[in-house]
């Protein structure tokens, strides 16, 4: 698996997870000016701490998992073995992401 079919085999995937990081700033942010502390330098801080080093670990784990895992040898359990691996990663971003939302959600509208 190369960069190319990364973004064209799991679009809905990376779709979703563009959306939650989007929504999960946006409420990060309204949530910080409500409770008048926001600082570009901590919304800097948050995409180094947060977003980008989870995005960025999806997509190893996506990419090395072929490689690990060769369905070409393995046959049909490599695939399950493989989608499973990445599917587990990108379903505890999924959970990290929607439970920040929540916190940010509640403490904006109690």
């Amino acid at each position: 698996m190369d960069l190319k079919a990364f973004f064209e085999t799991v679009p809905w995937q990376i779709t979703t997870l563009t959306g939650l990081v989007i929504l999960d700033v946006v409420l990060g942010v309204a949530k910080a000016i409500k409770l008048k502390q926001f600082e570009w330098s901590k919304l800097a801080d948050f995409y180094q701490t947060n977003v980008l080093p989870y995005l960025l670990g999806y997509g190893v784990v996506y990419l090395v998992v072929g490689y690990i895992i060769p369905s070409e040898q393995l046959g049909s359990l490599g695939d399950i073995v493989s989608e499973g691996t990445i599917t587990l990663a990108w379903a505890t971003l999924v959970l990290k992401l929607g439970t920040s939302i929540k916190d940010n959600f509640t403490a904006l509208y109690g």
